[in-house]
C-alpha cells in the first residue's frame, strides 16, 4: 500500500513538474512572441502583415514549425511548397530570420500551443481620443516659417514673370545678365554662411569624438535590434546579447553605430514632442555613426524612415533617457 502509495506520489510530482516547466516555456514564449513576432502576427486578431498564427500547431507539424521559426530563409531558399504557398498569399514579404536559439524556438512553439487552442477573449473596445498635437519646437518651427516664407516669395516671383509675358518688350541683356550675377553671388553666400554656421551642430562623430557608451543597433525588417557589440548578420543575432530595453542615464554622449541586416533602413530618432532629434540611414555591410547628448529625462522614439515593405509603419524601438 505505500508502494502504491509512493507512485502515485511520484507521477503527480512528475506531472506537476512537467505542467509548471511547460508553463514556465509557454510564459518566456510569450515574452519573445511580444518581442519578436507582434509586428507581423497575431493570435486571433486576424491577418497583418503576416498570417494569424489562432491554430497554428494544429495546421503544421511541430518539426516543421521549429525548422521555419528558426531558419525561414532556408526554406525560402529551397522552396518549401507552404511557404511559396504562404509568400503568394502575403504580397511576397518573407519572414527575417529572427537569430533564435533552438531553446527560445521551443518556447514560442509551447506559447503558441498553449494560446492558440483556446478562442480569443472578446476583449473591450478602448475608446478612442484623438493625440493632442504637439507643439511645434524650434528650431523646426523656424525653418518651417523660413520655408513657408520662401515659397511665398518664388510663387510671387514667377507670378510677376508669367504676367509681364502678357507685354512683351525689349529686354535689356547687359541688365539682366548683371541681376543675375548679383542673385547668383548672392545665393551663394547665403548658403555658404547657413553651411559653415550649422555643420558644426550636425550629430555626427569626428575621428577623434570618444563616446561615453556604444550602442550597436542592427536594422531588419520590421524591427531594430540594440546591443553592446556588433551584429553584422543575421547569424550575430543567435550569439550576441541584446539590450532588450536601453537606457541611458541624462547627459551621455552616446554614439550610435547604425547598420542593417538585409535592405536600407532609415534610423531616426524622436523626442517625447514627436520633434526629430537626428538621423542616419542604416545600410547593410557599413555602419553609419551617430553621436548624440539626450539631456532631457523622457521616453525617446526610433522610427524607420526608409520605406521597407509594407509593414515598414510597424517598424520601431523605444529608449529611455533617465
Amino acid at each position: 500500500m505505500r508502494r502504491i502509495a509512493s507512485l502515485v506520489v511520484a507521477i503527480w510530482l512528475t506531472a506537476a513538474g512537467v505542467a509548471h516547466a511547460e508553463g514556465g516555456a509557454a510564459a518566456e514564449g510569450e515574452s519573445l512572441f511580444s518581442a519578436k513576432c507582434t509586428a507581423c502576427h497575431s493570435i486571433g486578431g486576424g491577418a497583418r502583415v503576416g498570417p494569424d498564427l489562432q491554430g497554428v500547431t494544429a495546421r503544421r507539424s511541430h518539426e516543421w514549425l521549429a525548422r521555419f521559426i528558426a531558419a525561414p530563409d532556408q526554406l525560402i531558399a529551397a522552396k518549401d511548397p507552404i511557404v511559396v504557398e504562404l509568400l503568394g498569399q502575403y504580397n511576397q514579404i518573407a519572414m527575417p530570420n529572427l537569430g533564435l536559439t533552438e531553446d527560445e524556438v521551443g518556447k514560442v512553439i509551447a506559447y503558441l500551443a498553449e494560446s492558440g487552442t483556446a478562442p480569443p477573449a472578446a476583449a473591450p473596445r478602448p475608446a478612442v481620443s484623438p493625440m493632442a498635437e504637439p507643439e511645434l519646437l524650434a528650431p523646426q518651427s523656424t525653418i518651417l516659417v523660413l520655408f513657408l516664407a520662401l515659397t511665398a516669395v518664388i510663387t510671387i516671383v514667377f507670378a510677376a514673370v508669367a504676367s509681364s509675358t502678357r507685354a512683351p518688350a525689349a529686354v535689356d541683356v547687359e541688365r539682366a545678365y548683371a541681376l543675375r550675377r548679383v542673385l547668383f553671388f548672392t545665393g551663394v553666400t547665403v548658403v555658404t554662411a547657413l553651411l559653415v554656421a550649422t555643420i558644426p551642430l550636425a550629430p555626427y562623430v569626428t575621428a577623434d569624438a570618444r563616446a561615453d557608451r556604444v550602442v550597436y543597433v542592427a536594422a531588419r525588417q520590421y524591427d531594430f535590434v540594440f546591443s553592446d557589440e556588433p551584429i553584422t548578420s543575421a547569424a550575430d543575432l543567435a550569439q550576441v546579447p541584446r539590450i532588450s530595453h536601453l537606457e541611458i542615464p541624462a547627459g551621455t554622449l552616446v554614439e550610435f553605430r547604425v547598420t542593417s541586416l538585409d535592405v536600407t533602413h532609415g534610423f531616426g530618432l524622436y523626442g517625447p514632442e514627436r520633434q526629430i532629434i537626428a538621423q542616419t540611414q542604416a545600410m547593410p555591410g557599413y555602419f553609419n555613426r551617430l553621436l548624440l547628448r539626450l539631456d532631457a529625462p523622457a521616453q525617446y522614439h526610433v522610427f524607420c524612415l526608409e520605406y521597407c515593405a509594407s509593414g515598414h509603419h510597424l517598424m520601431r524601438a523605444d529608449l529611455t533617457v533617465k
